[in-house]
């Protein structure tokens, strides 16, 4: 998985938007699973498919171990 910290970084240099989602996010799941719909009708690239699937996964992981809630 990329690095995050790396990929803001980024982002503020180019003064590109990005959005965070956090384990703790009640609806983090739901978008999570629109934009993994997007990627299979979108991308072609197998190993960018499996790394949203592995962060379905950890998000799901997160979810059974913790309670959910709208982050502060």
């Amino acid at each position: 998985m990329k690095n995050p910290i790396q990929m803001i970084k980024q982002c503020n240099e180019k003064d590109e938007p990005y959005f965070l989602l956090r384990g703790q996010d009640v609806c983090a799941m739901h978008a999570i699973k629109a934009y993994y719909q997007a990627v299979l009708q979108n991308v072609e690239d197998a190993s960018f498919i499996e790394e949203i699937e592995e962060i379905m996964k950890d998000f799901q992981a997160y979810r059974m171990e913790q309670q959910t809630h709208i982050p502060d």
